[in-house]
């Protein structure tokens, strides 16, 4: 990665916000103002006071030029004037990429002030800044960013801060650099999928940025239909559009409600209704930037919409990139049950950016562990072994396991992608990939949609099944205890605390697509790593999910 210069007025908050960044992506922090009172000796306002402006710009243009020949990749928080220099403005765009973190000079002077008596507050002395001295400091601060305007608004990128809180804008910081290609990785691991017409499955850290490319290569069309979620577009649209402008493309936006109420019928409508107006042709490609609702409703949508138009597909979740963008199963919910109404439609291009995932609230990221623990109990004991090696540093990804989380994407679609080549409509193999889903539908489907989020449902299902192979006596209660603790580990319920009844559940099983001559078919765990596909006695499945399902929430326990 690049070095990261955060520029703004005093007041726009970029050593908070320059900290957290650094914390984040896990980069060396410098603060130029901390470092130039350390290389003097004294405190920048008696710097000013004794040595003048000159000086102390002198000190500013030094130990700039030293800190980005540290070390390569460092976030370097700025000093308000830093800009004024036509040396300092070229060594920072020769060196990395500048955020112009925007604030209104009204809000700079507020915060500036409240800094100012929080120190008094505490017992502190307060830090005497030259720009609160005199009697209009306001007037001061608008005059310094009208002078400064120009050289500001040269930086690669503007984050409006004001209103938002220090974890927002850092969040938002880190999509800006992700969707711009400013943070690198190693080389990107791609698996060729034999499916459909064959298409690539790309894994690469900071391959978002790279996106514009990727599609030239698939010859996509010149003008593109780009969809996201209400989440991702603010934080990641302008930047997307921006760079596929620039490359020559002719992007189109559009916002889905996020959440899973958005793969409805009259979703669909919405959408089919939007292309129809915008003249959608057959040869143009709809691009689907999100999580799997996107990914399946876009789907659904580029399979349908004039009998088929090209797809890419850009998952953004961790559960998206190792499953549901894998495969080419698309689709909608129904009233009565998940993904009743689908199509299989194959992409021509999966693109996953691990580095997406560091802008994902944490329950949205963990999620997707469950999809990758179900990988490693089907058919993979030595991906299963390496997430309990792991699973501290997967779940606190603090700091972000960039090469280990590549490689555990890439694995997993790798999995995916044997089994589906072998069996791409579900006949038969690969009925194996829904393990942990039949009850996990029927939980998603019965305690409403979005209640719970889909690999929190599927990491209950798996929990459920396990009890129900354990008691048919085909699973050991040591391995049910490892998966349990595996679960557990990063993050995912593996008890269920709620207010659906065990009959619902039970009457929602019967319309799983895996239903055949009304007998559900199981997948069952023999050992971790290991699964068959076979019909359960009624009265054990009965016994077993009743109580699993009896604990209610605030029950004994709890």
């Amino acid at each position: 990665m690049r070095n990261v210069f955060l520029i703004g007025l005093s007041g726009s908050g970029k050593s908070t916000i320059a900290r957290l960044l650094a914390q984040r992506l896990q980069r060396p922090l410098f603060d130029l103002d901390l470092l130039i009172e350390q290389k003097a000796g004294m405190s920048i306002p008696a710097i000013f006071a004794q040595h003048g402006e000159r000086y102390f710009r002198e000190c500013e243009r030094v130990v700039l030029a030293e800190a980005v020949q540290q070390q390569a990749g460092a976030v370097i928080a700025t000093g308000g004037g830093i800009v004024s220099e036509a040396a300092n403005r070229a060594l920072m765009s020769e060196h990395g990429v500048r955020v112009f973190l925007y604030v209104e000079p009204e809000v700079a002077l507020q915060r500036l002030l409240a800094q100012h008596r929080t120190a008094i507050e505490r017992g502190e002395q307060p830090e005497t800044r030259p720009l609160l001295e005199g009697s209009d400091p306001l007037a001061r601060l608008q005059n310094l960013l009208a002078l400064r305007h120009q050289w500001y608004a040269e930086a690669e990128h503007t984050c409006h801060v004001q209103g938002k809180s220090v974890e927002q804008i850092t969040s938002e910081i880190i999509a800006m650099l992700v969707s711009s290609g400013a943070l690198e990785g190693a080389e990107p691991l791609v698996r060729h999928i034999q499916a459909g017409s064959g298409y690539d499955a790309i894994v690469e850290w900071g391959g978002l940025g790279r996106l514009p490319q990727y599609l030239k290569q698939v010859q996509a069309s010149s003008r593109v239909f780009l969809f996201t979620d209400s989440h991702l577009a603010p934080l990641y649209a302008d930047t997307l559009l921006q760079n596929l402008t620039g490359a020559g493309f002719e992007p189109h936006l559009y916002v889905v409600p996020a959440g899973e109420e958005s793969k409805s019928m009259a979703q669909l409508g919405a959408i089919y209704d939007w292309l129809v107006e915008q003249r959608a042709e057959r040869r143009e490609t709809l691009i689907a930037f999100g999580g799997g609702v996107i990914g399946d409703l876009i789907g659904f949508v580029a399979a349908s919409y004039l009998r088929g138009v090209p797809l890419v597909q850009v998952p953004t979740s961790l559960l998206a990139q190792v499953d549901s963008a894998i495969g080419g199963k698309t689709g909608i919910n129904h009233p009565r049950g998940k993904n009743l109404i689908g199509a299989f439609y194959h992409p021509r291009l999966v693109l996953a950016d691990p580095a997406v995932l560091l802008t994902l609230p944490v329950r949205p990221r963990t999620e997707g562990w469950a999809e990758i623990v179900k990988y490693g109990m089907i058919v993979d004991a030595e991906l299963f072994s390496l997430l309990e090696a792991h699973q501290d540093s997967l779940r606190e990804f603090s700091p972000p396991p960039v090469a280990l989380l590549s490689q555990i994407i890439a694995r997993s679609i790798d999995l995916k992608a044997s089994v589906i080549e072998s069996d791409e409509r579900e006949q038969g193999l690969r009925a194996i990939l829904n393990y942990g889903h039949t009850i996990g539908h029927a939980l998603e489907s019965v305690a409403g949609y979005g209640e719970w989020l889909h690999g929190e449902a599927v990491s209950l299902g798996m929990v459920a099944a396990a009890a129900i192979a354990y008691e048919a006596g085909m699973f050991s209660a040591e391995e049910m205890a490892r998966q349990n603790a595996l679960l557990a580990a990063l993050g995912l319920p593996t008890e269920y605390r709620g207010d659906v009844r065990a009959e619902d559940i039970l009457a929602k099983i019967q319309l799983d697509k895996k239903v055949v001559g009304k007998r559900v078919r199981w997948i069952m765990p023999r050992r971790i790593g290991e699964v068959e596909i076979t019909e359960m006695p009624d009265e054990l499945v009965t016994r077993v999910v009743t109580a699993f399902f009896g604990q209610k929430k605030g029950s004994q326990g709890e």
